[in-house]
């Protein structure tokens, strides 16, 4: 077999976004492209590099955990390979003329694993659930928005009301932290439990999850209802798929060389070349919507001076950052948008650049003044950062940090650098005790700008938002308002305001676009869906 490299193309859809029927971002949905006939049977274990958090969509927020989630949940709607909205557990759909209310036709031959009927009751099961803040929801709230009430209007059929109108509604529908959930299982289990033991309707079924270990995924054999973009009808191919947990990325290369695993996420930089240069084997990049990984200024603190955010991003070389740690295999960031999300503006590429001289005279403008020991001060208080990043060392980001901090430093901040375990960071992110937090977010709209810059979203004790930043600007609540109504070149011209006011007033620093790269030894047929995310439906071991 030929080695193949795989990359998906940066696009970015910018029309058809009526309200009954927004595009999305189109990934590369072909994937690897199959050598031969595929051979159904077999098992295949696929290795990540982190553990995961949990397993119920409708409350984890993490990319990793949803690479599972899309084995195992099956969505309301997809896009296909045009970015246009196709059917899957619903048949129909329509939306009011006010933007307020939309029917839903449902299948009626799909069963969840525990035998529930899918039905106008499940549907609105999931979405009362997502909103009740007994389950938790960290993410999936927000794709729903201002999501009011479901009506079962017949046995297949539903009517969401919406308390406003919300653009991104129907695409959000698409993705796998919105997967359709069990009434049955989700409704008798703990939330926590219901984490590490759900209940689907897709493919793959929940057979066992050791942390820091594995997932086990074998085949459901009653599976029946793909998606009209699937490759082939009835059960997966692969009799039984695991997810195994090898942190250490030595270890994870030896792996799928050997065959003991036929596939591995997030792939050594280091080792893409000797990868590409290996008849049995492939490599894989694809480049993930939503929001890159931006470092995120929180404005209650020095940040709250425009002059000292833009003092910062002027002092941090990224480019020479990205380029060292990730050897071109990730492309670098300007803005919030990642470059294949709905709306991306490619003009403000090239925005600002590593200009440490710029970063120590505005520093001064602000009232800063260096002193001999490299430490700036200002009224008796010295210019101390707190600077937060998660562990364990996901993309190198701690090795961004370290190299952050050493930019930083040299024009005069003193900056603290803290690597948290999730819940530490969680309850630190909360208490706002910190000045810069690193984040990316992967969706398929650019409703993520809201998620990420209106005040409903800042983190309070006891409650996770995005808004990591603390923006609450009028003008930019304003905004974010408008890119939940507005349609078509409308919503284009608020999507592109609101990020030109990121970089303009530099709510965040946009740093790389998260790029998923994986090596197979022997797997063919796997696809992605249009956020980047593993199709293992179609995937099959290699003859």
């Amino acid at each position: 077999m030929a080695s193949r490299r795989f990359t998906a193309p940066a696009v970015a859809l910018v029309s058809l976004l009526a309200l009954a029927g927004c595009a999305g971002a189109s990934g590369d949905e072909g994937g690897n492209a199959p050598t031969g006939e595929p051979t159904p049977g077999g098992e295949a274990v696929f290795a990540v590099d982190s553990n995961f958090f949990g397993f119920d969509p409708n409350v984890t927020p993490a990319a990793q955990d949803a690479r599972v989630l899309r084995q195992m949940f099956d969505s309301l709607l997809y896009l296909d390979e045009s970015g246009e909205l196709q059917p899957w557990l619903a048949t129909e759909w329509s939306a009011s003329d006010d933007g307020l209310s939309y029917d839903f036709t449902l299948r009626d031959d799909v069963t969840f694993w525990d035998g529930t009927p899918w039905n106008a009751e499940a549907l609105c099961f999931n979405l009362n659930r997502i909103v009740d803040p007994a389950a938790g929801s960290i993410y999936a709230i927000g794709l729903v928005g201002p999501y009011e009430s479901c009506e079962v209007t017949d046995e297949f059929s539903a009517t969401v009301t919406l308390s406003a109108p919300f653009t991104a509604f129907l695409n959000n529908l698409t993705s796998p932290f919105l997967g359709m959930n069990s009434p049955t299982a989700a409704a008798a289990a703990d939330p926590a439990d219901y984490l590490i033991n759900p209940v689907g309707s897709g493919p793959f079924v929940f057979e066992s999850y050791t942390p820091q270990d594995r997932v086990v995924l074998p085949r459901n054999e009653d599976y029946a209802w793909a998606p009209g973009n699937a490759e082939h009808d009835g059960p997966a191919y692969l009799e039984k798929l695991t997810f195994q947990i090898i942190a250490d990325a030595t270890v994870r290369i030896g792996s799928v060389r050997s065959g003991q695993v036929q596939g591995i996420g997030n792939v050594p930089e280091t080792e893409v070349a000797a990868i590409e240069g290996d008849p049995s084997m492939q490599f894989i990049a694809q480049q993930q919507s939503g929001a890159p990984y931006q470092l995120h200024l929180n404005a209650t603190g020095v940040f709250g001076d425009p002059l000292v955010r833009e003092a910062a991003r002027a002092a941090l070389d990224i480019d020479s950052a990205v380029q060292s740690l990730y050897l071109g295999t990730y492309e670098r960031a300007w803005g919030p948008l990642s470059p294949t999300t709905i709306g991306y503006d490619d003009s403000l590429e090239g925005a600002f650049e590593f200009d440490p001289e710029l970063a120590a005279d505005l520093l001064d403008e602000a009232g800063w003044d260096l002193g001999a020991d490299g430490v700036r001060t200002k009224d008796g208080q010295t210019l101390t950062i707190d600077y937060l990043e998660n562990t364990p060392n996901r993309e190198k980001r701690q090795d961004l940090a370290t190299l952050f901090e050493a930019n930083l430093e040299d024009v005069g901040f003193d900056v603290n650098v803290e690597f948290l375990a999730t819940a530490e960071a969680q309850t630190t992110l909360q208490s706002g005790a910190y000045d810069i937090a690193g984040l990316s977010l992967v969706a398929v709209d650019p409703n993520v700008l809201y998620q990420m810059y209106d005040p409903r979203f800042i983190p309070t004790p006891g409650q996770t938002g995005f808004n990591m930043s603390h923006t609450d600007d009028p003008a930019v609540t304003e905004l974010a308002a408008q890119s939940q109504s507005a349609t078509g070149d409308e919503r284009l011209s608020v999507v592109q305001q609101l990020q030109a006011d990121v970089v303009e007033n530099v709510r965040s620093i946009a740093v790389y676009v998260p790029t998923y790269t994986l090596a197979l030894n022997g797997l063919e047929g796997l696809r992605f869906d249009p956020e980047g995310y593993p199709i293992f439906f179609d995937a099959y071991l290699a003859g």
